[in-house]
């Protein structure tokens, strides 16, 4: 699930941990892509939206620009994107809002999908 969510990338990283990071990494690859996005109730469309809000609800800029291309591959539409940023601004603040629409204009831009 890592690797079709963020690509090989993501497994290179894995196989770069250090004996520190180890621990920590197949705590996360066990965790979060082995029991949470592949439980059974929401696709994987759903999953990435609800994520890339969470994301951008905390400022977690790289995360979020990482997810909102995440959501294209999985099915996601630039409206839908729009949307769930537009809710999400309601709840987080207008400077919050602001900042992660800018974050999401530029990764859709990078993956040509804006």
């Amino acid at each position: 699930m890592r690797r079709q969510l963020f690509g090989d990338a993501s497994i290179d990283r894995l196989d770069a941990a250090d004996d520190f990071h180890e621990p920590l990494e197949n705590y996360v690859t066990s965790a979060v892509f082995g029991e949470t996005w592949t439980r059974e109730g929401l696709t994987v469309r759903e999953r990435s939206l609800i994520t890339m809000a969470i994301a951008a609800a905390l400022g977690r800029n790289l995360p979020l620009s990482r997810l909102v291309k995440c959501a294209v591959q999985n099915g996601a539409t630039k409206e839908e994107i729009r949307e769930v940023l537009l809710h999400t601004t309601m709840y987080i603040g207008v400077a919050g809002g602001v900042e992660s629409w800018g974050v999401a204009a530029e990764a859709l831009k990078e993956i040509d999908a804006y």
